[in-house]
C-alpha cells in the first residue's frame, strides 16, 4: 500500500503541477497583454501630443494676424481718444477767419491802390 499511496500523491503533485503550468501560461499571457497594453497608449500618447502641437501651431497663425489687427486697432482707438477734437475745431475756425480776413483785406487794399 504504501506504493498506492505514494502513486495517488505523485498523482496529486502532478495535477498540481498541471494546475501551476497552466496558470503560469496564463500569468504569461496576461503578461504580454500588459506589455501590448502599454506600448500601445505610448504610441497613442505620443502621437496625439504631436497631433496637439501641430493644431496649437496652426491655431497661432491663425490668430496672429487678428491679434495684430486688434493691436493696431486699440492703438488707433487711443490716438483717436487723444485728439481734442472741440479744440481742434476752434483752432480751425479761427484759421478760416484768419485766412478769410486777410483775403479780405488783400482784395480791399488792391482795390484801394487801384
Amino acid at each position: 500500500m504504501p506504493f498506492r499511496e505514494l502513486q495517488e500523491n505523485l498523482n496529486s503533485i502532478q495535477g498540481e503541477l498541471t494546475r501551476l503550468g497552466t496558470a503560469v501560461s496564463h500569468i504569461e499571457q496576461s503578461k504580454e497583454a500588459a506589455v501590448k497594453a502599454v506600448n500601445a497608449a505610448e504610441t497613442t500618447n505620443k502621437e496625439f501630443k504631436e497631433h496637439l502641437l501641430r493644431v496649437t501651431a496652426d491655431i497661432d497663425s491663425i490668430l496672429k494676424p487678428h491679434k495684430e489687427l486688434i493691436a493696431s486697432t486699440e492703438k488707433l482707438t487711443k490716438t483717436i481718444e487723444a485728439i481734442d477734437f472741440p479744440k481742434q475745431l476752434k483752432l480751425i475756425k479761427m484759421i478760416v477767419i484768419a485766412t478769410g480776413a486777410i483775403a479780405f483785406i488783400g482784395t480791399v487794399l488792391i482795390l484801394v491802390l487801384k
